[in-house]
């Protein structure tokens, strides 16, 4: 298992002073706020479940202990030596604390607005003092969890080469980060459906509360970027995680965020707020779940949220998803001398035995599915515009949460493929849209032997399951079901578990 570390929460960006004052009234700054109910489905009533907020969680699944009223003071100041003084009753490694950072901006301080570079120099301070609270052990680390503008700060923090040249920082040595894992981070900064980029030169300009935070100029500033990196490109600094303990958490379900304005200036293919395509470190595990951005359908309060958040902070295994580049035959249905195949969409969800959520979902009506290009070749047939493998879904199991006397940690993955034309000539009726090549649910199961990590697979509802083994770039290689080759060539899913 993933060895624990103190968990430290950053939340998202507060615009008003109004939201300033909400956001400093409020002890956790939001991180215990849960939820009743889930969408049951699109234009579906919602459905109650009740999911008690990720600080509860971590404290009933994980045994983290809080923060409050034990080892930081009135004004949220980590005490030294307070954790690891005689009589805490408290391990280190499972504490959880929550950045404040809007606390001096509140009327009751009276302070003025802040820069990101500013919180970022903030979140310095408060991890030097966890980590004296926790008397200064010599493996000292952090695991931050940000939603939002939290996790720029956070990145600001990791990647910003100039901030610990600041005077405030001169004498402090970083903290290390072991992992950082967001929620709803605009990493390419927030932008506006066609036609509104006006909208974003405006908030460039003025920067009314912070807003011009979310323009590429900014962003390049207070990560340290130069002008030809893209804007969620990560270099770590020697205290940063590397790229594989970065993990973005996708909300694509706009329609449910609270802010009406911003929901329409964004529009679908995002949480309402952040655009899908903006949500994610370059390179990075990232996960799609049909939430919004805040609110009663909120990505940080809601269980599927919690599901990855956890496995990725501690879980044991971590396996990775892909597609191997795919082809299509000459004989597609209902393929017309007019038409040709475009692309191909792929829908994907991911469930994980014993657990009632998702834990990730891409599909083609929330905008998040994947697009796979097609080319004609020279013999009739289609091939991928690009030939390397698709990236389906990297995730994370826990041995603690396997089910009881079962030898096996197991999951399903569902995946669907629909040709998409291109048609050039008169209507055609001699097909049916929407129509699918493949779709079907792959059952895998992971278990720890003193030869190696075992993989056992089926597909659907067989009742006969096949063991498999990797190759030497350590997938696995499962074919898809013989029905599948009608249409489609392909190596078909490759499957890689590692220990994490």
């Amino acid at each position: 298992m993933s060895e624990s570390y103190p968990v430290v929460y950053i939340r998202g960006y507060a615009m008003t002073q109004s939201e300033v004052e909400d956001t400093f009234n409020r002890p956790y700054y939001g991180f215990n706020l849960g939820s009743t109910q889930i969408r049951q489905g699109r234009r579906e009533k919602p459905v109650m479940r009740i999911f008690e907020s990720p600080v509860v969680r971590l404290i009933k699944d994980e045994a983290y202990v809080d923060s409050f009223n034990r080892f930081v003071d009135a004004g949220n100041r980590p005490i030294a030596g307070s954790v690891s003084a005689q009589g805490a009753r408290a391990d280190w490694r499972r504490t959880l604390w929550v950045f404040r950072y809007y606390d001096q901006e509140s009327e009751l301080l009276g302070g003025d607005r802040k820069e990101i570079e500013d919180y970022a120099v903030a979140l310095a301070e408060f991890l030097h003092g966890i980590r004296t609270a926790c008397g200064s052990p010599e493996d000292f680390s952090v695991n931050l969890v940000a939603h939002s503008m939290g996790g720029l700060v956070a990145r600001s923090y990791l990647q910003n080469g100039g901030l610990f040249q600041r005077e405030e920082l001169q004498n402090l040595a970083p903290v290390p980060v072991n992992k950082l894992f967001t929620y709803g981070t605009p990493h390419k900064g927030i932008s506006f459906r066609k036609g509104l980029g006006w909208i974003e030169d405006i908030r460039d300009l003025v920067g009314i509360g912070g807003a011009d935070s979310f323009g590429a100029q900014r962003i390049r500033e207070f990560l340290d970027l130069d002008a030809a990196a893209p804007l969620h490109s990560y270099t770590p600094l020697p205290h940063a995680p590397p790229r594989e303990k970065v993990m973005s958490l996708i909300g694509t379900n706009y329609r449910d965020y609270v802010v009406w304005a911003a929901k329409k200036g964004v529009g679908p293919g995002s949480d309402g707020l952040v655009a899908i395509e903006n949500a994610y470190v370059q390179g990075a595990p990232r996960a799609f779940v049909h939430r919004s951005h805040s609110g009663p359908f909120g990505i940080v309060n809601s269980e599927s949220g919690y599901q990855n958040l956890s496995r990725f902070l501690f879980g044991d295994y971590r396996y990775e998803l892909k597609l191997a580049p795919v082809a299509a035959r000459r004989q597609l249905p209902g393929l017309a001398k007019s038409d040709t195949l475009d692309y191909l969409l792929v829908e994907t969800s991911v469930v994980i035995r014993g657990l009632a959520v998702e834990v990730q979902q891409r599909k083609e009506d929330t905008q998040s599915g994947i697009i796979v290009g097609m080319e004609a070749a020279a013999d009739g047939s289609y091939r991928a515009t690009d030939e390397r493998d698709v990236h389906l879904y990297t995730g994370y199991l826990s041995a603690a949460r396997k089910k009881k006397g079962a030898r096996y940690l197991r999951a399903a993955l569902d995946i669907r493929i629909e040709p998409h034309y291109r048609h050039d000539g008169w209507i055609r009726d001699s097909r049916f849209e929407g129509e699918a090549f493949f779709s079907a649910r792959l059952h895998f199961g992971i278990r720890a032997t003193r030869a190696g990590i075992r993989i056992q697979y089926r597909w659907g509802d067989s009742l006969q399951s096949r063991n498999t083994m990797p190759k030497e770039d350590g997938f696995c290689e499962i074919p898809l079901p013989a029905a599948a080759n009608r249409y489609l060539a392909t190596g078909g899913i490759r499957l890689r578990v590692s220990p994490w």
